[in-house]
């Protein structure tokens, strides 16, 4: 089977070209190809980028890619991306299938042409979804259900360096504080303004500090990191390419999103064997089994996630127990092995579905 993607997930094509029965080949940015280059990933690679989703370049690289390889699916990983593959195929006598992936859980408006052109365009034959939230978003908007399949996002299992406490050291963190992390573009969307909330009310625990590791795009984020009562105790390191590493160093990871397809933050850090507490937002709570991996509680509830961290914090033993069953969690559901076995089999339903 000759599989093309435009863009991609790096641990996905990584697995799929070693899974065999795939030749794969890839369009993407010359910055990312060289990395894929490096590692052997493909059979072959063509330079990509796009800035709308109807970019005459982009068209042209697609169709020029597919006459000289001649795949029997291609695989965009963006909106652009589909659309432009989309456009690409028009008037071909014989195209390729064409499949998206879709990580955002929210349900597209009537009047997202965007969404109508790319997504529900009649030649896409198969959706793979980050989440079953994702698919169920999907089908809302108007996708039939038999196009949709759950792949589940992923985390490649490597042997990370793991400092831990010591590594939040440079912030001032004490070695026997009780660290509450997240790691996120901290914009409204994903509930950070809820975190601090829930740090207020939490404000007699002294020895709690917040641990928000991200670029920050929330002005209320800001406002709430200075209350009085916190503002000791909070530490925005911004963005960092050591985010994997430092966060290694909580003893819960929170992500108190008010939408979320599926959280990648949270994958890695359950796979560092940190104790997550989550919102019920988007493909979370797949995640997360309330009570057995980590803590589920309704997002926009700071008061919940107040109770949720008293809760871990006088129960250090329950913390360590979700915290090791979320690393099994990780590595029995959401591998890169077990997307790209899921994904496999959607490229398998579409080659063989009737036209």
């Amino acid at each position: 089977m000759k599989v093309m993607t435009v863009g991609g997930i790096f641990e996905l094509l990584e697995a799929l070209r070693v899974s065999g029965n795939i030749e794969l080949s890839v369009l993407d940015h010359p910055s990312l190809l060289t990395r894929i280059e490096e590692e052997g990933v493909t059979d072959q690679t063509f330079p990509f980028s796009t800035g709308a989703k109807i970019d005459l370049r982009a068209i042209l690289a697609i169709r020029h890619a597919i006459r000289r390889v001649r795949p029997d699916i291609v695989h965009a990983f963006s909106s652009r991306s589909l659309a432009n593959a989309v456009l690409a195929t028009a008037g071909m006598a014989e195209p390729p299938k064409l499949v998206s992936f879709r990580g955002a859980a929210s349900v597209a408006s009537r009047h997202d042409w965007g969404f109508r052109l790319a997504y529900l365009n009649q030649r896409v034959a198969g959706h793979a979804c980050a989440s079953d939230a994702v698919r169920q978003a999907m089908i809302q908007s108007g996708i039939p259900p038999g196009k949709c399949v759950t792949v589940y996002d992923c985390v490649r299992a490597r042997n990370l360096e793991r400092p831990g406490r010591p590594a939040l050291a440079e912030w001032g963190v004490p070695p026997d504080a009780f660290v509450i992390g997240t790691v996120a573009t901290i914009r409204p969307v994903k509930g950070i303004d809820l975190l601090l909330k829930a740090a207020i009310l939490c404000a007699d625990l002294r020895d709690i500090y917040w641990v928000l590791i991200g670029p920050l795009h929330d002005r209320e984020v800001e406002r709430l990191a200075q209350d009085a009562r916190i503002r000791d105790r909070v530490r925005l390191l911004g963005l960092r390419i050591d985010a994997k590493a430092l966060i290694s160093g909580a003893d819960l990871f929170v992500m108190p999103s008010r939408a979320e397809g599926l959280s990648l933050a949270l994958l890695e850090a359950m796979s560092q064997r940190v104790c997550p507490v989550v919102s019920d937002a988007g493909g979370m709570k797949e995640v997360v089994r309330h009570g057995r991996d980590g803590l589920v509680v309704p997002k926009e509830d700071a008061g919940a996630l107040a109770e949720a961290v008293r809760a871990l914090h006088a129960d250090r033993q329950r913390v360590a127990a979700f915290a090791e069953s979320s690393s099994r969690r990780i590595a029995e559901t959401f591998t890169a092995e077990k997307m790209a076995e899921r994904t496999r089999e959607l490229y398998h339903r579409v080659i063989t579905q009737s036209p």
